[in-house]
This record gives C-alpha cells, structure tokens and sequence, in this order.
C-alpha cells in the first residue's frame, strides 16, 4: 500500500517527536489514509493520486490537491491516530503502557483535551479540500459512481469548550 507521508514529514509537523516508533507512526499514517482521506477522496481519486505519487508523476490539479490538501490533512489526522494508541506497546507479555523516570504520563483529560484538538485541525483541513474539490471538476471525484467507496462530506465534529 502506498504510504503518502514521510515519518519525517509527520514529526516536523506536529507535536509528535523524531523519536517515535516508526512502525507506529506508519501504521497511524496507514489508518488515516485508509479510514479517512479515502472516504473524502472517493475510491477511484484516492487511486489515481497513490498511483500518481508512486509514479513521482503528480503534476497541475493532482499536485496543488496533494501538497496544499492532501498533505496537511494527512499530518494532523495521522497525529490524532497515533494520539489514541501512542501510550500504549504490546508484546509477548501483554498490552502495557511505558513509563521513563525522566517523565510523568498526562492525565485522561489532558489526553483528551490533545485529541480534540488534533481533530478539530483534521476536520477544519478536510473541509477545505473539500470545498476545493467541489470547485474543481477533477474526474475522478465522482459522488454517485460505482465505486466502492464513494466521497463524502467531511463530518463535523463538535466542539470542546473546557
């Protein structure tokens, strides 16, 4: 599967650190892909811009929708899926959460308060690709097709008022 973020280009985004698993982060980045932009994009303009960028062929439309759309909300939403399962390692031993002497975990709340955030920044950058989409007629972008996956409307999520 094609993976359209770099680990790099994840933890240069985001409060996230160089230092993490990369195996996770991929996997983050692999979820978001697979259970969010896909759904936005529609089955058949998700495959052309995997094809596209592994071919290193993304050029006009295709382009300006990958770095200007595409990217942004791949960062902050592979951010928010490692937010859910980062604390957390599972072994031979079991399912554990980490802890280092140098370091105090945050609160479920504070966790919380995190991810709300990273989902609001998601949503607000998947309304914007697409309402760009929507004003360019890409054809692949096609809402009553027989794809498997058709596009969606980003959903809305509600807000976090402390």
């Amino acid at each position: 599967m094609t993976i359209l973020l770099t680990d790099n280009e994840l933890s240069k985004n985001t409060l996230l650190s160089g230092n993490i698993d990369k195996d996770k982060l991929r996997q983050c980045i692999l979820d978001a892909q697979s259970e969010r932009l896909e759904v936005l994009l529609g089955e058949k303009l998700y495959e052309k811009i995997c094809a596209d960028y592994d071919a290193d062929n993304l050029e006009d439309e295709y382009l300006i929708l990958y770095t200007e759309y595409i990217k942004p909300f791949l960062i902050r939403q592979s951010a928010l899926e490692y937010l859910k399962i980062g604390a957390f390692s599972v072994s031979n031993n079991g399912i554990f959460q980490p802890t280092s002497q140098n370091a105090q975990p945050i609160s479920d709340a504070q966790l919380q308060v995190l991810k709300d955030e990273m989902s609001i920044k998601a949503n607000a950058y998947a309304d914007r690709m697409h309402r760009w989409l929507k004003k360019n007629n890409l054809p692949e972008y096609e809402c009553d097709s027989e794809n498997i996956i058709n596009p969606t409307k980003p959903s809305v999520m509600p807000w976090y008022l402390q």
